[in-house]
C-alpha cells in the first residue's frame, strides 16, 4: 500500500529548479506576472486625487493587490504549501472583479469567469500541485 502511495506522489519529478512552472503551472504564474503589471501600472499612473469616489475604491484595492500578488509571487518562489490557497483567492478576486461590469453595463465577459473557475479547480485537485508546493 504505501509503495502505491510512493509511486504515486514520485509520478511528477519536482527537485529541479524549474519545477514552479513545468506543465500547466506556467500559465497561472504568467497570469500573475500579468496581474502584478496591470495593477502595479494603475497605481503608478492615476493619481488617486482627481479620481471620484468608485474609482478611488478601485485605486485602493489595486494598491492591495499589488502587495498580495508580490506576496503570491514570494509564496510560488519559496514552493509553500499555502499557495493553492493563495492562488484560489486570486482566482475568486478576479471573478468578483468582474461584478461592476454586471451592475454598470449589465454584461459579464463569462470567458474569463470561466477560464478563473478552471484554474481553481486545477489548484485544488491537481496531483503536480500538490507534488510541487511542499514546503
Amino acid at each position: 500500500m504505501e509503495e502505491k502511495e510512493t509511486k504515486k506522489q514520485s509520478e511528477f519529478r519536482t527537485d529541479f529548479k524549474y519545477a514552479i512552472v513545468a506543465g500547466w503551472l506556467i500559465i497561472p504564474a504568467i497570469m500573475i506576472i500579468f496581474n502584478i503589471a496591470a495593477v502595479t501600472y494603475v497605481v503608478i499612473a492615476v493619481n488617486p486625487f482627481y479620481l471620484d469616489t468608485y474609482n478611488f475604491f478601485i485605486y485602493i484595492i489595486n494598491f492591495i493587490l499589488v502587495f498580495f500578488y508580490l506576496f503570491i509571487i514570494y509564496l510560488w518562489l519559496k514552493r509553500k504549501q499555502i499557495l493553492p490557497k493563495f492562488m484560489i483567492a486570486a482566482y475568486i478576486i478576479n471573478i468578483f472583479s468582474y461584478l461592476p461590469f454586471l451592475i454598470y453595463e449589465g454584461r459579464l465577459n463569462w470567458i474569463s469567469i470561466l477560464f478563473s473557475m478552471i484554474w481553481i479547480g486545477y489548484f485544488i485537485r491537481s496531483k503536480r500541485v500538490k507534488a510541487t508546493f511542499q514546503n
